[in-house]
């Protein structure tokens, strides 16, 4: 009996002890660089605690250095979230893949939907892709038979009238591992791809923040009532001149306002908070970049 006891009471003890021992995050994996993934955090929380950003967002981020081949940020990255304008990225990877072995043609035609549905993200030129490769699940069938590693990654649906699409998924790693597959040209016609995302667009990355203008942007956005995001390669240039890429994705998921009845009136201020934030978190991503890994001096452009 004193022997049960005496189990029972190191048992206890035990248990006592672990509890107490801490939590370690993501943020806490030797494999990340925690310094900037614990600025992301605290960015995130400091608005959170300002009422700037609701408790209901989720958020998710990657920042991965392409040319030092280290991931400096993984926040949330495995969340399946909304993917709104972002799953044309994966249109388009499904259009390519049929291409590349004659099942579709590379036509003027088809160029100019391309570039309406990246640059513009023009929602019936993604349409008419989706169409023309057979509909969504005839899509969703392409990518998950050639590219499984897209694991949280789904098309469903085509895009409303409304613009309202909610049920079309990705998450912030297989958005990063687009793009680190696309400039590994490990992508069918990977560098027809890169055009597309090279041209101007309406990004939450580059534009309006203090990164220099000589910086090269590679990217797609997602905006819906619900979902606010943008992801891409940036390629800045060392003290040497030499061209480093990286890859910065975030999303900010809210799916409280996915309900048909919210009024648009406010949409605009609340994409816009959310767009800004992801504007003051890549210029983290880029000071860090070249400042830690380059050994650059930040000099901001007006």
């Amino acid at each position: 009996m004193l022997r049960g006891t005496t189990k029972l009471f190191i048992s206890f003890i035990c248990c006592s002890v672990t509890l107490l021992l801490p939590i370690y995050s993501a943020s806490s994996d030797p494999s990340i660089d925690s310094q900037l993934e614990q600025d992301f955090e605290d960015y995130v929380k400091s608005h959170r605690n300002r009422k700037r950003l609701a408790f209901s967002d989720r958020t998710s981020f990657v920042v991965y250095d392409i040319s030092a081949n280290k991931k400096l940020v993984s926040i949330n990255e495995n969340r399946q979230m909304m993917a709104a304008s972002i799953i044309k990225n994966f249109v388009m990877l499904a259009y390519f893949h049929e291409v590349k072995y004659g099942q579709q043609q590379y036509t003027n035609h088809n160029r100019g939907h391309l570039r309406a549905m990246i640059q513009r993200s023009s929602n019936p030129s993604t349409n008419y892709f989706i169409r023309l490769l057979g509909g969504p699940a005839h899509v969703n069938r392409i990518l998950k038979a050639n590219y499984p590693y897209f694991t949280q990654t789904r098309i469903v649906e085509k895009i409303p009238l409304s613009g309202r699409t909610y049920k079309n998924m990705t998450s912030a790693r297989d958005i990063s591992t687009f793009f680190l597959k696309l400039w590994q040209n490990k992508l069918p016609h990977s560098d027809k791809m890169k055009w597309y995302f090279n041209l101007k667009n309406g990004d939450y990355i580059f534009k309006q923040t203090y990164i220099p203008a000589y910086v090269e942007v590679y990217n797609k956005t997602g905006t819906v009532y619900g979902l606010v995001g943008d992801g891409g390669v940036l390629v800045l240039k060392d003290p040497r001149g030499k061209k480093r890429a990286y890859i910065f994705v975030g999303l900010m998921e809210d799916r409280t306002k996915t309900n048909g009845r919210n009024r648009w009136v406010s949409f605009y201020d609340w994409k816009t908070r959310r767009a800004n934030i992801l504007r003051r978190l890549s210029e983290k991503a880029y000071k860090y970049v070249y400042e830690n890994h380059y050994g650059g001096r930040l000099t901001r452009r007006n």
